[in-house]
């Protein structure tokens, strides 16, 4: 899918008829519910989102990094990681990562399936009417029964 796409259905399930949302907004309605739903399929984990990167002692945790896949002989403060083994000099290292954020409405959308940028565009659209105070309950019942059904089909 399309960032234009999905801004042009955000709009239109938000009625947004006035041109209320500029693109910026929309693409951080969406980059949001980009985030949310990274942070669910990690929490599900889903090897979609996984990355593997050589680690050295006393390096920066990507900026991506949500958790680590397994357990590995390294301690980390903040985002800095020190390797508890002092033999080791490099270490493959998986790890959940979040999608790289929207920067304009060119484009494609973060997500391989397409259901899943479809419900990105639905919580945006949550998340938009939300900050004009609508009442969203019965559409959060209905996403948050869709987010764990997809976080429990996505996973490994």
């Amino acid at each position: 899918m399309q960032v234009e796409k999905a801004i042009a259905r955000l709009k239109a399930a938000g009625h947004d008829i006035s041109d209320e949302y500029s693109t910026e907004d929309c693409i951080g309605f969406l980059n949001t519910a980009v985030q949310e739903i990274c942070h669910q399929l990690a929490t599900g984990k889903s090897p979609q989102m996984v990355k593997e990167i050589t680690l050295h002692d006393s390096e920066s945790l990507p900026p991506d990094y949500i958790i680590s896949c397994g357990n590995y002989p390294i301690k980390v403060t903040g985002q800095s990681v020190t390797f508890t083994d002092p033999d080791i000099d490099t270490l493959r290292f998986r790890y959940f990562a979040t999608k790289p954020q929207i920067v304009d409405a060119t484009g494609d959308m973060p997500f391989v399936h397409e259901v899943l940028n479809d419900i990105t565009v639905r919580l945006a659209t949550l998340f938009a009417l939300n900050q004009n105070e609508y009442d969203v309950s019965q559409d959060k019942a209905l996403l948050d029964e869709v987010r764990q059904a997809v976080a429990q089909g996505m996973g490994g």
